[in-house]
């Protein structure tokens, strides 16, 4: 234990004890007033019902749990325990059978989009995993290697089945060979590997794949079944314009019939030493799977992963509540003299009372302790720009919360801060799937950001239409569409005429490190206090708050004020936004002269509703 590190996370609440000595001198004056008025009624103190002694001791009591309450809300400490691990993640190969009886529809919708609703599912819950998409008919291929955003592998899966290999049929045995290969050769081997067949079963190629071989490989092998055993007709659809024509139909002129064929996916479970699930729409099947995939993951040891407090705070909770218990159950009335008569010895009643109060204050000490930190203190941290501290509290707390959209946009903030936009977009995707359309709104616009910095426009410009969409009132959603569309039609014009561009990452991207690109700690700053939970705020130097003076343009714009009118283009909007960062005036305003004010830049927010901050409370679980 490290006593020079002694102190409290929310040191504003320390003040709070002064509390203390005020209650006392009321409670004086009101034992002044006490006496005065027995003296008065009865004359004689030592006949009065009520003790003084009793009276003082309850007093004492209620100090003593006001001011253990007061310091359990500060947070204390005395020490500072270290972070020395991190998680792996998985390799998963995510094999979607897309043959024509996928388009059955003994599954709502039908089985092909059901597939699609498992592959999201996997991508978000399995955040900081890579996940390999292969499609497969009669042969396999692989349609998207490695990725971390859990979004693309539903925008690949589609009822047309675009990017399938053109062999009809279905073949279990070319999906295994397939997903075999489909493993990153660069990947780290303490990482864990996985392979998850999507498929009605049904075998009209080639034979069942033998999966035994993959237990020596130590990769686990599942299989989940879409479909229903009594089946459906297969639909079938024009080739031109994909509009319904039928249902397919055998050399007899019948009906065919697709069903699931639990039993090819099972043996492949088994002989692989995995599971096999069916999915009808019940995402119990898909948590399930997650859990499996997770025990999958290795953990590494590293240093100088950050600090957090050891809090103490269920000690002086435990004090307080016991403290109180026993204050409200003690009587302060004299005990009256009586007959001495014969009588059955009894328990006393004053030490029931002392084990019910201390029994509870355990209890509850128990129930609310553990290391974990609050979000005060991820705020706090965040706060002082100790990004990576903040990023690791909020991944303590998701472990307790990990359905919480707040706690998945204030961890994608912390990555972006840190500079690693890549990481951030699957806690961004996380939290486009929040029931809240606020935060899903809010999700959106912070995702728009950091596809900006990556110099993904046409998907930033995507992320900031469904921003809008979900909130049509968003002002700085409108301002940043329109700024990246007109950067969009600013640089067509050059690639047509065969100039180069750079790629995302160089000075003239949104996220290069050149004198032209605005830095991560300008796009985004810490979460005040008291703000809701959420997105990183512009605070700090924002070009569009109220502060913005509408006066003359400085010469050192005029300029690049120039250019950026009579031909926009990326290089000239980042300048501008570089100029702007050290003039405090906002984008819009510069382009149409000082009668419009400036609405927002595409990675500042002025407006205190769009500081999201997590949860205001820790989060106490049994």
């Amino acid at each position: 234990m490290n006593l020079s590190s002694l102190g409290f996370t929310r040191p504003e609440l320390v003040g709070l004890v002064l509390l203390v000595p005020v209650l006392l001198v009321l409670m004086l004056l009101a034992d002044v007033a006490r006496r005065r008025a027995s003296r008065a009624f009865g004359g004689n103190a030592a006949l009065s019902a009520r003790s003084s002694t009793r009276i003082w001791i309850r007093s004492g009591l209620l100090l003593l749990g006001l001011a253990s309450l007061v310091i359990a809300l500060a947070g204390p400490y005395v020490d500072l325990r270290q972070r020395g691990a991190r998680r792996l993640g998985v390799d998963i190969v995510l094999a979607v059978d897309v043959s024509q009886s996928m388009a059955t529809q003994d599954v709502a919708p039908d089985r092909l989009r059901a597939a699609r609703h498992v592959a999201q599912e996997i991508g978000i819950r399995m955040v900081g995993s890579r996940i390999s998409l292969v499609l497969f008919k009669g042969a396999g291929t692989l349609r998207y290697p490695a990725t971390t955003d859990p979004k693309i592998l539903g925008e690949v899966l589609d009822n047309s089945g675009k990017g399938a290999p053109k062999v009809e049929g279905s073949s279990l045995a070319a999906a295994f060979e397939q997903s075999l290969a489909a493993f990153p050769t660069d990947a780290d081997p303490r990482r864990g590997r996985a392979i998850v067949i999507v498929s009605d079963g049904e075998i009209t190629l080639g034979t069942v794949p033998d999966t035994a071989q993959l237990l020596n490989m130590r990769i686990g092998f599942y299989t989940i079944g879409v479909g229903t055993p009594s089946g459906g007709q297969v639909p079938t659809y024009s080739d031109k314009d994909g509009s319904f024509t039928g249902y397919l139909r055998g050399p007899d002129g019948r009906a065919v019939i697709s069903k699931l064929d639990e039993a090819n996916l099972q043996q492949l479970a088994t002989a692989a030493g995995g599971r096999y699930w069916r999915f009808a729409g019940d995402d119990s099947v898909i948590g399930q799977l997650g859990s499996e995939l997770h025990g999958l993951e290795a953990v590494e040891p590293i240093e100088n992963a950050g600090s957090v407090p050891d809090e103490k705070s269920q000690i002086f909770i435990a004090l307080a509540v016991g403290a109180i218990l026993i204050e409200r159950l003690l009587s302060d009335r004299r005990r009256m003299p009586a007959p001495k008569v014969a009588r059955v010895s009894r328990p006393r009643r004053g030490r029931r009372i002392l084990g019910i109060a201390f029994g509870s204050a355990l209890l509850w000490a128990a129930a609310c302790g553990g290391a974990v930190p609050s979000a005060a203190q991820a705020n706090g941290m965040f706060s002082r720009g100790d990004y990576q501290a903040a990023l690791a509290a909020y991944r303590d707390l998701q472990k307790s919360a990990p359905e919480a959209p707040e706690l998945s946009i204030n961890a994608g903030n912390s990555l972006h801060m840190l500079g690693d936009y890549s990481r951030a977009l699957p806690d961004y995707a996380k939290a486009i799937d929040a029931t809240d359309f606020h935060l899903r709104a809010i999700a959106q616009y912070d995702r728009g950001n950091t596809l900006f910095r990556l110099g993904r426009l046409e998907d930033a410009r995507d992320a900031y239409r469904e921003t809008l969409r979900l909130d049509p009132s968003d002002r700085d959603a409108k301002f940043n569409l329109e700024l990246v569309q007109t950067l969009l039609d600013g640089r067509r014009p050059s690639q047509l005429r065969g100039q180069p561009t750079n790629a995302p990452g160089e000075s003239n991207s949104p996220g290069g490190t050149g004198a032209t690109g605005a830095t991560g700690a300008n796009a985004s700053a810490s979460p005040d206090a008291g703000q809701p939970p959420g997105t990183p705020t512009g605070e700090q130097g924002d070009p569009t708050s109220d502060r913005t003076n509408p006066g003359q343009t400085p010469p050192d714009l005029k300029s690049a004020l120039s250019s950026f009118r009579n031909g926009l283009t990326l290089d000239d909007a980042l300048r501008v936004l570089d100029a702007l960062q050290g003039q405090q005036r906002g984008v819009a305003q510069l382009i149409e002269g000082p009668r419009r004010r400036a609405l927002s830049r595409v990675e500042g927010r002025g407006r205190s509703r769009r500081r999201l901050r997590p949860r205001r409370r820790p989060i106490c679980r049994a």
